[in-house]
């Protein structure tokens, strides 16, 4: 009898959750608002049910308003979710609340076939990645995501992590209006700080040469206080809102990345990008092969290799590659 009883109520538990995301759903779907007992009839369910659904929903951060004009209607919110992702991408996206790093679950989700293009998305990461083994500060309130991208569809893959740079800044803008600059090769800034990391790695197939897949890995620091950030990173980083509430909600700016990426291939853009370079004219130390060298940055080529002068006159374009910059 016991187990009976047991089976009855995780049978119930299911179905409360179901009704649950049907209602999310369904709410995504119909901006004006709809009525509780409209609701009851699509999902097939009583208006209680409906009722506790969209308490629930509210208690994990939806804003969810209820009249007799408008029914149920759902607030723009800033909540990361399967649901809320799917509502607003316009490729295949997966989430995770917590991840080690969404670049390592992308190349999980690729071994298990997952379809190209497509993107992951973490509301927090434990062990966010940069450049030459960096770690990248991921705390809750940033967008952290990776998009991988099938070789083919990138005509210059030299060029997929300035691009990606380039779409990513275009994307903020958009959405916020603060206007970014670029520390070449991967990083923007705003006020001279740190708000984007970029880091890009490709796949290769070995059978037939070549690049098979690509991942890009974008780690923006939203919106969040700025008592939070470690000491030996406050003059470095920033977030783009110090005192939250971004005017939109981080899936909108996630998809808005993603489909600024896809967007670029194939396009000029170096003349843009070096647009954005707040370095170029400027005194840079050139880390190269564990040796420091002070350096003019001149210019950044067709190839996206930055142009720099060192003192004894000689000129060199330097691989993103190969080397690191001091600013």
């Amino acid at each position: 009898m016991t187990v009976s009883l047991m089976k009855i109520g995780a049978s119930h538990k299911i179905d409360h959750m179901n009704v649950k995301e049907e209602l999310l759903s369904i709410l995504l779907e119909n901006e004006e608002g709809i009525s509780g007992s409209e609701l009851a009839e699509r999902i097939g369910c009583s208006r209680m049910a409906i009722s506790k659904s969209a308490a629930g929903l509210s208690d994990e951060g939806y804003r969810i308003s209820v009249s007799r004009s408008d029914g149920y209607k759902l607030e723009k919110s800033d909540v990361l979710s399967r649901s809320m992702l799917e509502h607003v991408f316009h490729i295949p996206v997966y989430y995770r609340p917590v991840t080690s790093s969404t670049m390592t679950e992308a190349k999980d989700l690729i071994n298990k076939g997952a379809e190209v293009p497509f993107a992951i998305v973490a509301g927090r990461q434990e062990g966010g990645r940069g450049r030459l083994g960096r770690s990248f500060f991921s705390p809750e309130g940033g967008v952290y995501m990776s998009i991988v991208i099938s070789g083919s569809s990138i005509p210059e893959p030299e060029l997929l992590t300035t691009s990606s740079c380039l779409a990513t800044v275009k994307a903020i803008e958009a959405l916020s209006g603060i206007r970014c600059s670029i520390k070449w090769v991967n990083d923007i800034y705003v006020n001279r700080r740190k708000v984007v990391g970029i880091l890009t790695e490709g796949i290769v197939n070995m059978e037939e040469g070549g690049l098979d897949k690509a991942i890009v890995g974008i780690g923006i620091n939203l919106q969040g206080s700025s008592s939070s950030i470690p000491s030996e990173l406050e003059k470095k980083m920033m977030y783009l809102y110090p005192e939250g509430d971004a005017p939109f909600t981080r899936a909108e700016l996630a998809s808005r990345v993603a489909d600024e990426i896809l967007a670029i291939m194939g396009k000029e853009f170096i003349s843009e990008y070096k647009s954005r370079c707040f370095m170029l004219g400027s005194e840079v130390t050139v880390i190269k092969n564990g040796k420091e060298r002070q350096a003019m940055a001149l210019d950044v080529d067709e190839r996206a290799r930055l142009v720099v002068r060192y003192p004894d006159g000689r000129i060199e374009a330097l691989s993103s590659g190969e080397v690191s910059l001091r600013i």
